[in-house]
């Protein structure tokens, strides 16, 4: 199995996230957290302060709340540090955070609060709006990767791509299964019903998504 199968596999790329009673325990402590207060369990302070503005813009507030009222950037920590059982995928992903620290210039002189949120958003457009053919190939070289220590090898711009892409599926996944918005926004049916086979979104849900 190449890396990229395995990334999916662990829940590091949309669509192959398992909802386990494990990952949802998760996202009910977050809720109950206050959410600037929350202390990173594997990332460093820096890397949660740039992790939560990420998220923020992925999934901003608007008339419902946003990706970082709901705690998700803490969830996204708590996922990664304890929903994967695979230690150097957690080392990964770890190393991805300092990386993107790197793309944003923090340093001695240069403090993570002093990135302005038009520096995250051009970080974001330059790395989760690629041409397909980039995104394959970044995937490709990342493929190769078979240990921590292989992540010298690949360019900063695969690690920060790989990276981004992870934060922006996780952070949806755990978007979509907060209690607020699987209740309040989604369709919601924790006890299924009734199967119907064929037939449109919009008349099954009102054109909803599923929650679960």
């Amino acid at each position: 199995m190449n890396r990229r199968e395995a990334l999916k596999n662990i829940g590091l790329s949309a669509g192959y996230i398992a909802a386990t009673p494990a990952i949802f325990s998760l996202l009910q402590s977050c809720q109950k957290e206050y959410v600037l207060d929350w202390t990173p369990e594997l990332l460093s302070i820096d890397e949660g302060k740039a992790l939560e503005q990420i998220v923020d813009l992925i999934i901003p507030e608007t008339d419902i709340p946003g990706a970082k009222s709901l705690h998700v950037p803490m969830f996204i920590d708590k996922f990664v540090n304890n929903g994967i059982d695979d230690v150097e995928e957690i080392q990964m992903f770890k190393h991805g955070a300092g990386v993107i620290l790197k793309e944003l210039g923090v340093n001695e002189e240069k403090s993570v609060d002093d990135i302005t949120v038009e520096e995250y958003d051009t970080l974001l457009s330059k790395y989760l709006k690629l041409p397909k053919e980039t995104q394959k190939a970044y995937w490709e070289e990342m493929s190769e990767v078979k240990a921590p220590e292989d992540l010298e090898k690949v360019s900063q711009e695969v690690i920060s791509f790989i990276f981004l892409s992870s934060v922006r599926d996780i952070a949806i996944y755990g978007f979509k299964t907060s209690k607020e918005i699987a209740e309040n926004v989604l369709n919601y049916l924790p006890v299924p019903g009734e199967y119907i086979g064929c037939d449109s979104v919009q008349n099954l849900t009102g054109g909803k998504d599923w929650a679960l």
